[in-house]
This record gives structure tokens, sequence and C-alpha cells, in this order.
């Protein structure tokens, strides 16, 4: 889950109230930014459906993962330097596994992401990270942890120059907390304008990849204690985005990506090749939705009829 409610995502997956000067520059080229105004907060709906056999709670696997949530981005302060102090709160949750529905409270969840900050640029690279707790889900995908949600609402990280359309730029982003795991790399480009429910909106292609080695306990989580060491465990994400950003508000508008995952594991202590664990393999479709675009589409759905 740390990769889809980030990369799952990520990538998983990356989403923030944030500035977009809309001037136009010449030659068609314009300047994306983020906008952070002091006690602004923006609520928005996610929901991911995963398939696969991600093995979960360190055996069984999972066949179908259904996640639906609203969270809610919080500009809590604007820096000296333009950058801002972001948290997070969730509303709602529902988890469903191979159809069984997790009685997890949501008060769980929102004490695991309550003490999180994120300080992030109008560009919308993250400069400091503070608090999270893991989440009260035991999915062990890079990404899917407390310190990853609210990225899934600042997706991309814009240059610092003006860029044009069809234009093509690279970046890196950190997808764990652990120490020395590698960055997940990104390329992003912006295609065209498209407007999202009659809200004028700039379209985005973004893709990532991003994979790292560690050994693992029972639970296929990181440990450096060899005492605990029970696995060798090699993880991949791909992912692909279609982002439509809001200059004029300077914050996502909706978002929908593909991520697929796999899990290679090899067992420290067995020399038996037959007896090692077949590769987990997830495929992940997540979207994200600003909520006041989805009251518009309950209204016109109910116009229709």
């Amino acid at each position: 889950m740390r990769f889809i409610l980030g990369v799952i995502v990520i990538g998983l997956l990356v989403w923030a109230t944030s500035v977009a000067q809309q001037t136009p520059v010449e030659n068609g080229r314009q300047l994306f930014r983020y906008r952070f105004e002091p006690g602004t907060q923006a609520k928005y709906r996610l929901n991911a459906q995963m398939s696969g056999t991600l093995p979960l709670f360190g055996g069984l696997p999972v066949e179908k993962i259904l996640l639906d949530m609203t969270v809610v981005l919080k500009v809590r302060q604007v820096r000296a330097d333009g950058n801002a102090e972001l948290g997070i709160d969730v509303e709602a949750f529902r988890a469903e596994m191979d159809g069984q529905a997790l009685p997890l409270p949501l008060e769980r969840l929102r004490a695991s992401v309550r003490d999180l900050t994120l300080v992030v640029t109008p560009q919308g690279e993250v400069t400091e990270r503070k608090g999270g707790s893991a989440l009260p889900l035991n999915i062990p995908i890079p990404g899917v942890e407390a310190s990853q949600l609210p990225l899934l609402l600042i997706q991309l990280v814009f240059p610092r120059e003006p860029i044009s359309a069809e234009q093509e730029w690279s970046y890196s982003r950190t997808m764990t907390t652990a120490p020395g795991d590698p960055p997940a790399q990104f390329t992003a480009r912006w295609l065209k304008e498209e407007a999202v429910h009659d809200l004028p909106a700039s379209l985005f292609n973004q893709k990532m990849r991003w994979s790292r080695s560690f050994k693992a306990d029972i639970f296929d989580l990181p440990t450096t204690d060899e005492n605990l060491m029970v696995k060798q465990i090699e993880q991949t994400v791909s992912g692909d985005a279609q982002i439509w950003f809001s200059r004029a508000d300077g914050r996502l508008v909706k978002s929908v990506m593909n991520a697929q995952y796999e899990q290679r594991t090899r067992l420290l202590n067995s020399a038996d090749s037959a007896s090692q664990p077949a590769p987990a393999r997830l495929a992940a479709k997540v979207q994200i939705t600003r909520e006041e675009l989805l009251t518009r589409e309950q209204q016109k759905a109910q116009t229709e009829r």
C-alpha cells in the first residue's frame, strides 16, 4: 500500500494546494508552480484497484485489493523562502481484500499521519519530512507509508524555468524513509491543455521506475539486524500516469495512474532452489479526483436521467 497510496505506489503513487503562474511567456512557454496559501486545504477522493499475487502478513497471497479514501491536504504555513509546510488528514477510508471488508478503524489511520509534515518548494520538491508512523495496513510495497501519502497529490516536480508543450524533463524522488534506499526516477511531459468538467487544466504524462534490494524479516520488512534476516528481497515498480494540473489554482485536478509491482524473494537459510517463493506481481490502477469535480459528475448524471 506504501506504493499505491503512493506509486504504487507507486509508484505507485504523488498532491498539493500549489501555485501555477498563469501569465504566458514568449513562444508559448509556461511557468508551472504550486500555490501555497496558509490555512487553506484541498480535498480529494482516492480510489485504488489492485490485482495480482501479493504476499501479505508474511504469508498468504492476496489477489484483489480495493481502497477508497477521502484525503485532505493542508497548508499549515508558508515560510519566508516560499516553501510550504504541508500536513495530511483522512476523512473516510474503506478497504477490501479478496471481497472481504477490512475492519480498520479510521482513527488508527488518521493517527498514523496526524503529525506528518512535509516541506515542499513551489516546484514540488520535498526538502524536509517529519513525523508519520507506519500505516495500520501492513502491505510491504515501497511508497505505501504515511510519509508518502501527500505525494500522491504533489505528483509532478516542475522545472524552475518555463516549459513548452511536448517538452520532457526528468527528476528523482525518495520513495521510502529507509536509509540508503535509491530514489525513483521520473520523466514528465506537458501534452496539451484539456478541460476537466469545464475546469481549464494542463495535461501531463508521467513515467517512473524504481527498484531496490534488501534483507528482510519474516514480514518482508527491511532489517539490519542479522538475527532477524531471513530473506533477500528485490522489488521493482514501474508506472505511467495522466495528470491534469490547474495553473490558475496551482494544484492537482485529477490523476489516473497505472503501475506494475514485482517482488522476488530468496530465502537465506534454504539451499534448495525448488523451495524458493514464486515472484509476486501486482497491477494497480489509482484514480485521484478533486472532491468538487465528483460533485459535478454526480449532478451531471442526475440531469441526464
